[in-house]
C-alpha cells in the first residue's frame, strides 16, 4: 500500500457508511485506472448512496473490467481475495471494503459524483428505482428489495426526473410489465406515494402514446 492510499484509507475511516467505501472507490478509479468511468457502481452501494446510509449491504457491486483483468492493482493496493466465499470477493480489511465484480446484462445510465477530490460513476437514481422496481414487478421480490424501492424513492422523490425514470423502466422491462399489473397491484410492497408517482409517470407515458396514434 502506498503513503498516498495509506491517507486516502485513513481518511475513508473518518467517513459514514456508504461514504467510506465509496470513497475508496473513486481513489482507485481516478487516481489508479485514471478515468472515474473505469469503475461504476450498482445495486446495493447505489441504493445506499442514494438513501444516505439507510439502505445496507455487505458489499459492493461494481462493473469494472479493466480492474478486474487486472487483479496486481488490488494487491498491491492491500486488497485481498477471500477464495472461500462465494465468488471469491476482493476485501480491503482496513475498511471493510468488499469487492464483488458483476457484468451489465442492462445499458444503465451512470452519473458522475465527486467525493475527496475523486471521481467514480454510480448508478443513476432513477435507474437504481428502476432496477428494484422491476424485481419487485417481474417476481416475488425479497424484503430486502422492496425496502430499498421504496426508501430510495422517499429519499430521491424531488430529485427522480419522471422522463428518465420511464425510459429506464422500459430499458429494463418493467414499463410494459406494469400495464399489464398496475402499481396498485403492489400495494403490500410498495408505499402509497410512490404508487401515486407511478400512476403518474405511466399516466403521462399512456397519454403521449395515444396522442402519436390519433395523429397517425
Amino acid at each position: 500500500m502506498n503513503e498516498e492510499f495509506r491517507r486516502v484509507v485513513l481518511e475513508a475511516k473518518k467517513l459514514p457508511y456508504p461514504y467510506n467505501h465509496i470513497r475508496i472507490l473513486a481513489y482507485i478509479a481516478t487516481r489508479v485506472l485514471g478515468d472515474p468511468s473505469e469503475i461504476k457502481i450498482v445495486r446495493g452501494l447505489a441504493a445506499a448512496y442514494y438513501t444516505d446510509g439507510k439502505c445496507t449491504t455487505a458489499e459492493a457491486d461494481i462493473y469494472s473490467p479493466k480492474l478486474y483483468n487486472n487483479p496486481d492493482i488490488l494487491e498491491k493496493l492491500g486488497f485481498k481475495q477471500h477464495r472461500e466465499y462465494l465468488r471469491s470477493p476482493w476485501i480491503l480489511e482496513e475498511t471493510d471494503t468488499v469487492l464483488d465484480f458483476v457484468g451489465l446484462d442492462i445499458p444503465f445510465r451512470f452519473i458522475e459524483v465527486e467525493i475527496g477530490g475523486d471521481r467514480v460513476q454510480i448508478m443513476s437514481p432513477e435507474d437504481t428505482l428502476a432496477y428494484y422496481l422491476a424485481e419487485v414487478v417481474h417476481w416475488k421480490p425479497s424484503k430486502e428489495a422492496v425496502q430499498r424501492t421504496n426508501l430510495i424513492f422517499l429519499a430521491q422523490k424531488n430529485r427522480i426526473n419522471e422522463g428518465r425514470l420511464r425510459e429506464a423502466l422500459e430499458r429494463m422491462n418493467a414499463y410494459e410489465s406494469f400495464k399489464k399489473n398496475p402499481p396498485r397491484t403492489f400495494a403490500k410492497e410498495l408505499c402509497d406515494e410512490l404508487i401515486e408517482f407511478l400512476e403518474d409517470v405511466l399516466r403521462v407515458k399512456n397519454q403521449r402514446t395515444r396522442r402519436k396514434k390519433a395523429e397517425l
